[in-house]
This record gives C-alpha cells, structure tokens and sequence, in this order.
C-alpha cells in the first residue's frame, strides 16, 4: 500500500479530529472560494515557474512515484539476456529492445548491440544517468515550489476576507465575528496544503529520484558486465548494490 496515501490520509483525519475536539463546526472550515483561490492560485504561480515541458515530466514522474505502472525486474530481465546472449550472441538482443518498456535500460542495450567501445558505452550510459537524476530532482522541485507559494497565496486570501469585512464594519458583532473567522480560512488552507499535501509529495518524489539513481547505476553494471560475457553470478553481484529488497 502506498504510504504517501496513508500519510497525507492519516494528517487530514489528525486535523478533522482536533476541528471536532475543539467543538468547532466543520463546515466552518469549508469555503469554496479559499479553496478555489489557493488551489488556483498556487497552480498558477507554480506552472508561471516552470516550462511546459518541465511540467509534463513532472506529471510523469509524479504518477510513476506514486506506484501507477509496473516496474521492471531488473534482475530477471538481465538473466534473461544472458540466456539470450549465450544461445545467439548480443547482436539477438536487438529483438528484445522493442520489447524493454524503460528507455534507459532501452539505450544500453541498443549501445551494446551496437558494438560500442566498453568505456565509451559507460561514459555514455553515466551521462544519461546523471541528466536523467536532475530531471527527477527538477520534478521535486516543482511540488516543493507549490509548497512555498500555498501559504503566502493562503495570506493573500486572508487579506482580501479582511478587506471585505473592514467595508462592513457596520454590521454588527457577529456578522464581523464570522467575517474574520472566514478571512482565515485562507491562511488555514494555504498552510494546511502546503506542509500536509505539497512538501510530503516533494519528498517522496525526492525518495523515488533517489531510487531512480540507484536503478540506473545498476542497469549501467548489469549493460557493462553483459557486454563483457561474464556470468550471470558476477552481473547480479555487480548489480546487488545498487537494488533494492
């Protein structure tokens, strides 16, 4: 089960409990129009920081952190080329790349069938790794990006709730009472987004880059040690470092 669900599910119950405790209504806290403005505005501030295509891999990512799509045995696949590799040499393995739904291991596979030099293979595959981390990283990014512009929209919010109830002084208590309580609300989600949506999903997309990291520099042991014919003990001794349990 994903664990990002479970704590942001786990934070969100924490908060409506304490609203209950407190004897608060809970549908004091609901307007949608705070909602509309955070959510909104904080989109908006945040794509204004981006490039359209920073944002597309950042949806690629975030979907694959989150666990939608299978991932690739990394171990059984490189057994299997070596049976392959064994049976009809590497240049077989040249069926199998249109088969690989992971570009990177994808890449190595084709520099290999390709008959590319052993260091200039690595160089390569270590440079695509190392372009590859920082567009995971820029992905955080973005979320984290999100978590910093959530509480200062939430002010603006604020201040406009205040604005409106300042041009009703003459209301009466109550009615100035709930218009302030309402002015708030703003801040209560811009902060609430932010520290209990935005910077949780940034970390696991921090955690899920890392893992990516290591994913790489395995395939990149298991593509140099399958081009050098060694056997399947040596590459998955090679790669174990690298993967995780």
């Amino acid at each position: 089960m994903n664990t990002s669900l479970i704590g942001i599910l786990f934070a969100v119950l924490a908060v409506l409990f304490a609203i209950f405790i407190e004897g608060a209504s809970l549908f004091a806290f609901f307007k949608i129009s705070s909602l509309f403005l955070i959510l909104g505005g904080t989109a908006g501030a945040t794509f204004a920081s981006y490039s359209m295509a920073e944002i597309r891999k950042f949806q690629i990512h975030f979907l694959e952190a989150m666990g939608i799509g299978r991932d690739l045995d990394l171990k059984k696949t490189f057994q299997k080329f070596i049976e392959i590799a064994r049976r009809d040499g590497l240049l077989a393995l040249e069926e199998e790349i249109g088969r690989i739904n992971h570009p990177f291991l994808s890449k190595g596979v084709r520099l290999v069938v390709d008959g590319s030099d052993p260091r200039t293979l690595e160089e390569i595959l270590i440079e695509a790794a190392e372009e590859s981390e920082e567009e995971d990283k820029l992905s955080a990014k973005v979320l984290e990006t999100a978590g910093g512009f959530s509480p200062t929209v939430g002010i603006i919010g604020t201040v406009l709730g205040l604005v409106h109830v300042l041009e009703n002084l003459g209301a009466g208590t109550a009615a100035l009472g709930q218009g302030i309580a309402t002015a708030f609300i703003a801040t209560f989600y811009g902060i609430a987004f932010a520290n209990l949506l935005f910077l949780p999903l940034s970390n696991k997309l921090k955690s899920y880059a890392k893992k990516k990291s290591r994913e790489r520099h395995a395939i990149i042991r298991g593509i140099v040690s399958l081009q050098a014919g060694e056997n399947k003990r040596i590459l998955l001794e090679r790669m174990e470092p690298f993967l995780d349990e």
